[in-house]
């Protein structure tokens, strides 16, 4: 899965809701689109569209498809987010810190 098919992934409102549900839990796909004013064939979409993108998982149990979300299709966003925040972004904050307290004594 590449970065850009995980933000195109999460950039339909639908899809950030449907994920933000199941931050709360596992729930079957009835469940989930019953809490949208959308068609539920459209919520199947949705969901099919995080699934592909490996950031929720199904589990299916006798008529029933229990989505959840995979913590480890949000693996490769969080890094990729992380790799703005290294070391070097905090060099001016570290220098700007020392040149007050140096200031300071």
């Amino acid at each position: 899965m590449t970065i850009d098919n995980l933000f195109a992934a999460m950039t339909d409102p639908n899809r950030r809701k449907l994920l933000e549900t199941l931050r709360g839990g596992r729930r079957s796909a009835g469940e989930l689109a019953a809490r949208f004013a959308i068609s539920p064939p459209a919520v199947s979409q949705h969901l099919r569209v995080l699934l592909d993108a490996g950031l929720v998982g199904v589990e299916k149990r006798k008529t029933s498809r229990i989505y959840y979300l995979r913590k480890e299709g949000f693996s490769e966003l969080q890094g990729y987010l992380d790799s703005f925040w290294d070391d070097r972004l905090w060099l001016p904050k570290s220098l700007a810190e020392e040149e007050v307290r140096s200031s300071r004594d």
